[in-house]
């Protein structure tokens, strides 16, 4: 067998560079790419056409000055970090909760100090939530990093919400101190709610899914349609994600 030459890689490392920097950044332009790598434009525009081809990377909204990951780069992570083990673990209490409520529901698990979409049901009335699979979320500004928040360790959570938070709406609580504060109400009643912090046509309910030493690792979440949500279906909703994600019980290293 012939050995690849220093060229050929070179021109791999290049490759996930480039592979890398569209993951951090995504969606991300062609020049800014450039800039970031250190590389010609036409080596990187060589290298995103090769990526394209081989499935990992796609135009942003058709547009070729501008990229983004595909779905290829999560699949392979979730079976390697066994993801896949957790999705089906909790599949049919998403099914559950999707036939109470009528809404979408989001499986999101912890991903560092954000929050990981990772499975989807999807409402099937005509109006509905959506957040991409692979969408990575904010902990402080949705309800289910709020959820996950809520059963970390204290010096974890205190940890996450340290230094300045973003604000995505005119919602989102930016406050360190007020976010933690949040946290004692979730514990106590089992679940977290959001209305537009993130999303700003977006409430969410959601609750956390505990590992057997008793801190969250993940959250099974209802997101409505703020022209659907309503005040008086809170403990309704919120009661039954705490329901079915305390009979999922203490989820395993194995399926973590």
């Amino acid at each position: 067998m012939t050995e690849p030459s220093g060229s050929s890689i070179q021109s791999v490392l290049n490759a996930l560079r480039i592979l890398e920097h569209v993951g951090a950044h995504q969606p991300v332009g062609v020049s800014q790419l450039a800039r970031e790598v250190d590389l010609p434009k036409t080596s990187v525009q060589r290298a995103l056409r090769t990526l394209a081809d081989a499935g990992w990377l796609r135009p942003a909204g058709g547009d070729l000055t501008r990229w983004e990951l595909t779905s290829r780069m999560l699949g392979i992570a979730l079976t390697a970090f066994g993801e896949f083990s957790l999705r089906d673990h909790v599949e049919a209490a998403m099914h559950e909760l999707r036939a109470r409520t009528g809404e979408t529901i989001h499986l999101v698990t912890l991903d560092d100090d954000s929050g990981l979409v990772i499975h989807r049901l999807d409402s099937l009335q005509s109006v509905r939530a959506y957040v991409q699979v692979g969408t990575r979320s904010p902990l402080h500004a949705t309800a289910s990093g709020q959820a996950i928040l809520a059963f970390l360790p204290e010096a974890r959570a205190k940890e996450i919400v340290s230094g300045t938070l973003p604000a995505f709406t005119d919602h989102t609580v930016t406050d360190s101190a007020a976010v933690l504060d949040r946290l004692t109400t979730v514990r106590e009643r089992g679940y977290a709610v959001n209305v537009a912090e993130w999303r700003p046509e977006v409430a969410s309910i959601s609750a956390p899914i505990l590992s057997r030493d008793g801190t969250a690792v993940a959250a099974m979440t209802i997101s409505i349609p703020l022209s659907r949500y309503r005040e008086d279906l809170v403990a309704t909703y919120g009661g039954w994600a705490a329901e079915l994600t305390r009979a999922l019980g203490p989820v395993s290293p194995e399926r973590r």
